[in-house]
């Protein structure tokens, strides 16, 4: 989406146009394929204007099927994204936007769902301490919002949707290596994508398979204080773009790959023993490989980020992770699984 219009007068008309709304505050937020935008209104709501990409636009009913998504666990009670209703009674809107020279993006005139979207306040989990206590209530939250999912049903999602980050097409980063500098990390990435395809990938009939969120982590989980309270605790979730049907542990792996990017009240590869130890009080597992699924996604993460840099230098928020994540991934590499397994059961005696 390199040469969609970022003027943000077009996106107060935009807005105005479908949802009724006047603007007077506008920010772009950071986002990898989307554009994001925090509004506040003359009346004081606060929103954010969502314009997806045109890849995942031009599938059929998928947008529908993720704001039923986050629907469903509005109603559940979790604090999320509401999408709101347009002008014409619907929650997604198809446009075609222009670029800067009044030609549609790339000249292809591609189209665009557009969708306004409840707004939470508060920190992103990335911009405050990874306690342990925080990253044991994320990890208990996912739970609960595994739970909640239960219930929920869309054929649209269950139909294979998936994206580029789904861990099921991780594998699909071996034709990436490339734009990993390092021959040492690219040997790493190698090697664990050989263990996830011998230990995961050959055997995923036998993994659960639920609908999960696909992108819990560190920029996606809101935190706030409460009241008097020092510190922070979950206050909502964002960003179900990449909701799925796909095996149950996946949504847990992910989210533990993410935990180590900022912990420093100890070893980073000590991070997910917190998540999965408030995951854990309301979920049994019955998979022994997320340990592998962890360092898969932080590969997966590190690889997809370094090529979208090499094909787009002037978007630095693909260089979000690689600071922590390779040193991370690294001592992941270097530990025995069923050592580091130890570890991340017993956490409250590590730290």
């Amino acid at each position: 989406m390199n040469q969609l219009i970022n003027k943000l007068e077009y996106v107060k008309v935009l807005v105005k146009r479908l949802f009724k709304h006047e603007v007077k505050q506008i920010k772009e937020l950071n986002g990898a394929e989307d554009r994001n935008y925090h509004l506040v209104t003359t009346d004081s709501h606060e929103f954010v204007l969502k314009i997806t990409n045109s890849e995942e636009s031009s599938e059929v009913g998928l947008l529908d099927a993720v704001n039923e998504f986050i629907l469903h666990l509005h109603k559940a009670g979790f604090e999320v994204t509401v999408p709101q209703l347009n002008t014409c009674g619907k929650y997604v809107s198809f446009e075609t936007i222009p670029t800067p020279d009044h030609n549609s993006p790339d000249n292809n005139h591609e189209v665009y769902g557009i969708r306004l979207l409840a707004y939470i306040s508060g920190q992103l989990l990335r911009n405050v301490s990874f306690t342990p206590s925080l990253l044991t209530e994320c990890g208990r939250v996912l739970a609960q919002m595994t739970i909640a999912l239960q219930t929920f049903e869309s054929q649209v999602l269950r139909d294979g949707r998936q994206s580029a980050w789904s861990l099921l097409r991780v594998l699909d980063i071996r034709q990436h290596l490339d734009a990993v500098q390092s021959a040492t990390d690219r040997a790493i990435v190698s090697a664990v994508l050989d263990e996830f395809e011998r230990t995961v990938w050959r055997r995923l009939d036998s993994f659960e398979y639920r609908f999960i969120h696909g992108d819990y982590n560190e920029m996606n989980i809101i935190v706030d204080k409460v009241s008097d309270d020092r510190d922070y605790h979950v206050k909502g979730v964002i960003d179900f773009n990449d909701c799925q049907y796909a095996p149950r542990v996946f949504d847990l792996a992910i989210y533990l790959a993410y935990s180590t990017l900022m912990f420093t009240a100890g070893p980073q590869i000590l991070a997910p023993g917190f998540g999965l130890k408030g995951y854990l009080e309301l979920i049994k597992l019955n998979e022994n490989e997320f340990n592998t699924c962890v360092k898969a996604r932080l590969c997966q993460s590190l690889v997809l980020c370094a090529q979208a840099y090499h094909q787009n230098p002037t978007n630095v928020y693909h260089l979000s992770s690689a600071k922590t994540g390779w040193p991370a991934l690294r001592a992941l590499h270097e530990c025995q699984p069923q050592d580091i397994l130890h570890k991340w059961l017993d956490i409250d005696r590590q730290i």
